[in-house]
């Protein structure tokens, strides 16, 4: 019976801490927060990413000398990544979507944004405009 408990203890556990209630969402202090549904997520567009702007060359300076009347003498070297100069990558995109927001008081509310995790259609969004923005940040939402 002992051995049967303590099985059962930690499955009890994980089930209790499952069904806690979720943690507050945090939002900004000066912001107007709606509520509402996605009802429509459609691309807009593309657009490219700005990289670092990272420049594959070297440039190296090197010296040598010999005592005694002797050899002596430099040399300087540049060395440059042809390979990507004459075969560039790819610039790196981000798909755009415009989301249409059915808010709870009624109004519908269209906002272009980036994929996010949890912003597809039907789900429950928190439209967030800070400091009185007219265009809403989405945020994903367990509220509605």
């Amino acid at each position: 019976m002992p051995a049967l408990a303590a099985l059962l203890l930690p499955l009890l556990l994980a089930a209790a801490c499952q069904s806690a209630p979720p943690g507050p969402q945090i939002t900004p202090l000066n912001a107007t927060i709606k509520l509402g549904r996605i009802s429509a997520k459609t691309l807009a567009g593309r657009i490219d990413i700005p990289d670092a702007g990272t420049v594959n060359s070297a440039v190296g300076v090197g010296g040598a000398a010999w005592g005694g009347g002797g050899w002596s003498g430099g040399s300087v070297g540049f060395s440059v990544n042809l390979n990507q100069l004459l075969n560039p990558l790819p610039q790196p995109q981000m798909d755009l979507y415009q989301y249409t927001v059915v808010a709870l008081d009624g109004s519908r509310i269209t906002v272009n944004g980036p994929a996010a995790p949890g912003l597809e259609s039907g789900a429950c969004v928190r439209m967030i405009y800070p400091d009185g923005a007219h265009e809403p940040r989405l945020a994903p939402s367990r509220e509605c």
